[in-house]
C-alpha cells in the first residue's frame, strides 16, 4: 500500500506541472511468439526421458509522456503460455523465486496441477521523473541499472534478473530515487526501496565519476530484509580491450561477511564480438539463487554476418559442479521492425544428474 501511495502522490504532484507545459505523448510495443520443443533426461532415482512442447505469445506495451521538466513512463507485459512454458511458470510461482507483482491466471495454488495454458501479466515499469535545476527525482517502478557486467552485476543490488527468455532482462524495483550531478561526469545517486516497516527497506548511496578512460563508482547500502550492510564498487574502461570489474562485500548485522565479485573482458574483431566473465559468489544460494555455485563462467561470441543477420553463442557454466547451459541463436531481420530468431539450447541440470535441450523459433514484431 505504501508503494501505491508513493506513486499516486508523485503523479498528483506532477500533474500540475504537465498542465502548465507543452507535453508530448508517445506509445510503442511489441508482439512476439515463441513455439519450441524440449527433450529432458533425468538419471537420479531412475532414468527417465521424454519430449515436451510449449509456446509463449507475449504482448508488450509502452506509454510515455514528456514535458519540459517532467516525464512519465509505463510499460506492461502479458503472455499466454502453453505446455512446458506454462509448467515452468507454475513451478516458479510455487518457489522462493516467485514475484508478488506478477499475476497468473489461473492463480497459483499448491494443491493444483500445472495447467496446460495460463496467462502471466506484470508491470515492468511505472514511474514519474521531475528534473529540477540541481537534481532529478524519480518515483515508481524503475530499472536501477548499477554494475558493469554483461550477465552478472553484484553491485546491482536493486535489480533482479529475468532469465525466462533467450536473453537476460532486468526487472524494475518500486523505488524513490534522487540523482544529484556534481559535475559533467560526476554525481550522487540516492535510492530508497520502501517496505511496510521502514527498517525492512533497502537504502543506498552511490557516487560515480570518470577519470581519464576509467568510469567507476562506489556504493554503500543497507538491506533491511537481509539485515545486512553492503559495500561495493564497479568500473569499466574501454581502450582497445574492454575491461569491467564489479564487487560487493555483504556484512550481516549479526556478524561475518561474504564477497561477490565479477571480472570481465570484451573485444571486437570487426564483425566478431567476444565477451568473457568470471563470477565469484561467496554467499552461495542465499546470496544468488540463480547462480548458487561459488565459481561461475560466462562466454559469448556474436557474429554480425550482415546488417540484417547475426549468429551468437552463449555459454554459462558452474565451474565447480560442471553444470550450465549453451545457447545458439540466429537472428534475421525479415522486414522493418520484424525479426526472426532460431535457437537451440542445451543444459546439464543441477541436482538430478540430467540433461535438457530445447529448440524453437521466435518472431518479434515491434510497433
Amino acid at each position: 500500500m505504501k508503494r501505491c501511495a508513493m506513486l499516486i502522490a508523485a503523479l498528483s504532484a506532477l500533474s500540475i506541472t504537465w498542465a502548465q507545459e507543452a507535453s508530448s505523448l508517445g506509445a510503442g510495443g511489441s508482439l512476439s511468439s515463441e513455439p519450441f520443443a524440449s527433450w529432458a533426461e533425468a538419471r537420479q532415482g531412475g532414468s527417465t526421458a521424454g519430449w515436451s512442447y510449449g509456446s509463449s505469445t507475449t504482448l508488450g506495451l509502452e506509454l510515455r509522456a514528456r514535458g519540459e521538466k517532467a516525464r512519465a513512463e509505463a510499460s506492461f507485459e502479458a503472455a499466454v503460455l502453453t505446455g512446458t512454458a506454462a509448467g515452468e511458470a507454475w513451478a516458479v510461482a510455487g518457489s522462493s523465486l516467485a514475484r508478488r507483482d506478477e499475476l497468473l491466471l489461473p492463480m497459483y495454488t499448491a494443491s493444483a496441477a500445472a495447467p496446460e495454458t495460463l496467462v502471466a501479466a506484470r508491470v515492468r515499469s511505472l514511474y514519474v521523473k521531475y528534473d529540477a535545476p540541481w537534481a532529478s527525482v524519480l518515483a515508481g517502478r524503475q530499472v536501477i541499472n548499477y554494475g558493469r557486467g554483461v550477465l552478472w552485476n553484484p553491485a546491482d543490488i536493486f535489480t533482479e534478473l529475468d532469465l525466462s527468455g533467450l536473453s537476460p532482462v532486468r526487472r524494475g524495483s518500486d523505488a524513490l530515487r534522487l540523482l544529484v550531478p556534481l559535475g559533467q561526469t560526476e554525481g550522487l545517486d540516492l535510492v530508497a526501496v520502501p517496505a511496510s516497516a521502514p527498517a525492512d527497506g533497502r537504502y543506498a548511496l552511490r557516487g560515480s565519476g570518470v577519470i581519464g578512460s576509467l568510469d567507476g563508482a562506489a556504493i554503500a547500502a543497507h538491506d533491511g530484509a537481509k539485515k545486512a550492510w553492503l559495500l561495493g564498487a564497479d568500473f569499466k574502461t574501454d581502450l582497445e580491450l574492454g575491461v569491467v570489474g564489479d564487487a560487493v562485500y555483504e556484512i550481516p548485522d549479526a556478524g561475518g561477511g561474504e564477497l561477490r565479485a565479477v571480472a570481465g573482458l570484451d573485444y571486437s574483431f570487426g564483425f566478431l564480438v567476444v565477451a568473457l566473465e568470471y563470477y565469484y559468489n561467496g554467499g552461495g544460494a542465499l546470496a544468488d539463487p540463480f547462480f548458487p555455485g561459488r565459481h561461475n563462467g560466462y562466454a559469448s561470441l556474436s557474429l554480425g554476418a550482415t546488417e540484417l543477420a547475426s549468429i551468437s553463442a552463449v555459454a554459462i557454466v558452474d565451474l565447480e559442479a560442471g553444470t550450465g547451459s549453451l545457447l545458439l541463436l540466429a537472428s534475421l531481420n525479415l522486414a522493418q521492425n520484424a525479426d526472426l530468431e532460431l535457437f537451440l539450447k542445451g543444459s546439464r541440470v543441477t541436482g538430478c544428474d540430467g540433461y535438457a535441450a530445447s529448440s524453437g523459433m521466435g518472431i518479434v514484431v515491434k510497433f
